[in-house]
């Protein structure tokens, strides 16, 4: 058995994997200040499983565990076996890895189709614009839940709030206006996003959500798929590159 996971700004998220197939998820939120939970974590996996593979966007953690634990069975994501999912016109260097593990993943995922837009809502936002299966560029907006934190902490007249949805177009007090903000307003944002790229580029485009707070944006749309797990069956399939 083997394991995968996915290493964003401020949370872990791993998942066993055989044949392809992602199951136990589990999710850590951590501090970039304190390595010690996703260290501890590392070392009792390592006993668990045959191989693990990770997705990092954090280079100062992958120094610390290249260091402090066992190089034989643990494998980062190469860009090199993806560059051909990816377009000649992209920097390749610039590229994150977790959203060409994204490409590589709706690939193998959905071999019928070769158009995808991603939308990945997590401590930052991303969409990536993917034609014939390569990476063709893409937008990083402020999270969700990071943008709001942000302005809430700056902002002397708010007061913090508990995120939750709301329907509502407008609000009538802070803390409404804020909530159909976070909700209707960010969605809208979002949703206009993907219509302008369609209109441009005048493909048929598979629209993916994933990411953290990708929920709360579609609210139960039916349009939009949603797929939580996304990274982590990319890393699994990446797995059978490397046999």
């Amino acid at each position: 058995m083997n394991l995968a996971i996915d290493i964003g700004n401020t949370s872990l998220k791993k998942a066993s994997f055989s044949n392809s197939k992602v199951s136990n998820i589990k999710h850590i939120n951590y501090s970039k200040n304190n390595f010690n939970k996703i260290l501890f974590s590392l070392k009792k996996d390592l006993d668990k499983y045959d191989n693990i593979y990770i997705c990092s966007v954090v280079p100062e953690l992958d120094i610390i565990i290249k260091k402090q634990l066992s190089k034989s069975k643990i494998h980062f994501i190469k860009k090199g076996l993806l560059k051909s999912y990816v377009h000649k016109t992209v920097n390749l260097k610039q590229l994150g890895i977790d959203r060409l593990v994204n490409v590589f993943s709706v690939s193998q995922i959905y071999p019928k189709n070769k158009n995808f837009i991603i939308i990945d809502l997590g401590t930052a936002t991303t969409l990536d614009l993917i034609i014939n299966n390569q990476y063709f560029g893409g937008a990083i907006l402020p999270g969700l839940k990071t943008s709001y934190s942000n302005l809430i902490s700056l902002a002397s007249g708010i007061n913090s709030i508990t995120f939750q949805e709301l329907n509502d177009v407008i609000g009538k007090d802070t803390k409404g206006a804020l909530l159909s903000g976070f909700n209707t307003g960010y969605k809208l944002m979002i949703e206009a996003y993907i219509k302008k790229l369609i209109s441009i580029y005048k493909l048929r485009f598979k629209v993916i959500f994933t990411g953290g707070y990708a929920s709360n944006i579609l609210n139960k749309q039916i349009k939009y798929l949603y797929k939580q797990d996304l990274t982590l069956l990319g890393i699994a399939h990446y797995h059978n590159l490397t046999k």
